[in-house]
């Protein structure tokens, strides 16, 4: 089942799209985005254990990870 959600562009900018949505479509677009799968929650969960025990790597750009 698809699902529409209304939005709206406010800016413009070469490499940045910035969008409106509604109060009441929030949950069917993070549901869309699949904010809400058990993998995405597990993750996150994960994340926040590694981060309160100290396993984290500040990092300076992301094209760090690429090297």
């Amino acid at each position: 089942m698809s699902i529409a959600l209304k939005t709206r562009i406010v800016k413009k900018k070469p490499n940045l799209i910035s969008f409106e949505i509604e109060r009441d479509n929030f949950e069917a677009f993070c549901n869309v985005a699949g904010l809400f799968r058990p993998e995405f929650i597990n993750s996150l969960e994960m994340s926040e254990a590694d981060y309160k025990a100290g396993k984290i790597k500040e990092r300076k750009s992301l094209h760090e990870l690429i090297k």
